[in-house]
């Protein structure tokens, strides 16, 4: 077993344990190199890494939303750290000083860490009303988004779920009459069945209709979409909205309860897939809260926010 394959299982092990813990990591030669190494390693689970620590140096901007708490332990014996957001905790890696003047080691660190998708949420007792299908995620994202009155944008559900031949999502349906025609964060624009005059390209039928029709015709089209297939082929993928890099959200119609089917997204190059196994509002709610969500844009606006599109004159 290599030194980082080992460095890994001791990361595993320390996981398996509550946070606050430390773990020290046997290294033997360059200690830079176990390092760097280390967090390559890592980048495939946990994306890229924050620097808390370069050279003997704090980063100054660190706090609390940044991973404050994995700094605290080492008490200015950090030569290095890098550190991650997962879940309800950061995790971190990096080289300290001993306490004793000592030669330096590689340690891993985790730390407690508020979720920052409830950041944004409701106190329970202040969400009237019964939960229907992840209902509870849309109050939740108009709270997120200072847009608790809904605009009950009209749509013909019958008409469109006729048309694609299933019924979507009920939270889904929620989302799209409470929200309308908009873009979360300046970056996710939903699609809907019936969109605003000069937003034909956010309407949801017609796309859909069009990808499955291109499909259809040239397997090359279809084979953009492995491993996946696309709608109407059992189980395929059915976009529900885009954002303005390109990325897609898809839901897979595996099951014949569109209620519980999965959120899978594809970045713009097409080579990344992930899968989120929630609410179409809860998706949308973390996608603009939380930074360890796929796609997260959390990190680069300074309050989750909506901006709805409304109808463009007809050009002559």
């Amino acid at each position: 077993m290599d030194a980082t394959t080992d460095h890994l299982h001791r990361i595993d092990a320390l996981l398996a344990r509550p946070a606050p813990d430390i773990a020290h990591l046997p290294a033997h030669g360059d200690l830079a190199t176990a390092h760097r190494r280390l967090v390559e390693a890592l980048r495939p689970r946990w994306g890229s890494s924050r620097n808390l620590a370069a050279g003997g140096f704090l980063d100054p901007t660190i706090d609390d939303d940044s991973g404050l708490s994995l700094v605290a332990p080492f008490a200015g014996r950090l030569v290095e750290l890098c550190g991650w957001a997962v879940g309800e905790r950061w995790i971190g890696c990096g080289i300290v000083r001993d306490n004793d003047g000592g030669a330096p080691h590689l340690v891993a660190v985790t730390a407690r860490r508020a979720d920052p998708a409830t950041a944004f949420l409701p106190a329970e007792n202040g969400e009237e009303g019964a939960d229907v299908a992840g209902d509870r995620w849309v109050r939740r994202l108009a709270a997120a988004t200072g847009r608790p009155q809904s605009r009950q944008w009209p749509v013909d559900w019958s008409s469109a779920e006729t048309r694609l031949g299933t019924a979507l999502p009920v939270d889904y349906r929620h989302l799209a009459e409470h929200f309308g025609p908009g873009i979360f964060a300046g970056f996710l624009d939903l699609a809907l069945p019936s969109p605003p005059l000069g937003y034909e390209f956010l309407c949801l039928v017609e796309q859909v209709l069009y990808l499955a029709e291109l499909a259809a015709a040239d397997p090359g089209n279809a084979n953009l979409y492995h491993p996946h297939l696309l709608y109407p082929a059992p189980g395929g993928l059915l976009q529900w909205a885009g954002s303005v890099q390109a990325d897609q959200f898809y839901w897979l119609t595996e099951g014949a309860d569109p209620n519980r089917w999965p959120v899978i997204t594809r970045n713009e190059d097409g080579d990344s897939w992930a899968r989120f196994d929630g609410s179409t509002a809860e998706f949308v709610h973390r996608l603009i809260t939380d930074h360890r969500h796929p796609f997260s844009v959390a990190g680069l606006i300074d309050r989750p926010d909506f901006n709805p599109y409304e109808p463009h004159e007809p050009r002559a």
